[in-house]
């Protein structure tokens, strides 16, 4: 994943490099930083699910191939979707009807439960390229 890129002005650089010796690295540490303490969090918090779930037959000893059994596991919600109930971005077909009906009663769109899946994803998509 590539990073969204962000341009300082001149004061924000000025300001930085008035505290750090070098901002590009001062940056990748605090990416680093913040990677390391969500992973910690992470398995924190699913250890206890993974043990208690009955269906979970073997848990990596690797933390990245710990985190891939987590994220594609159905109960797990990225932060964005345990939040909103629908995930960021364009709606498409990968969201549930759930997703799609919380999308369009959030953004008060009128459906109802005689509408498809498929009729809630036009909906859904057309509110958000408004």
């Amino acid at each position: 994943m590539d990073i969204e890129k962000r341009t300082l002005t001149d004061t924000e650089k000025s300001v930085l490099e008035n505290d750090l010796i070098n901002v590009q690295a001062w940056v990748n540490d605090a990416i680093d930083g913040k990677v390391n303490a969500c992973k910690k969090r992470m398995i924190a918090e699913w250890m206890p699910k993974l043990y208690a779930d009955d269906s979970v037959t073997s848990i990596p000893a690797n933390e990245d191939d710990m985190i891939a059994l987590i994220v594609k596991r159905n109960d797990y919600l990225k932060r964005s979707d345990a939040e909103n109930g629908y995930p960021t971005g364009e709606p498409s077909d990968s969201w549930t009807e759930a997703q799609l009906k919380k999308y369009l009663s959030v953004n008060s769109v009128a459906w109802t439960e005689e509408h498809t899946k498929a009729q809630l994803l036009t909906k859904a998509k057309a509110k958000f390229g408004e």
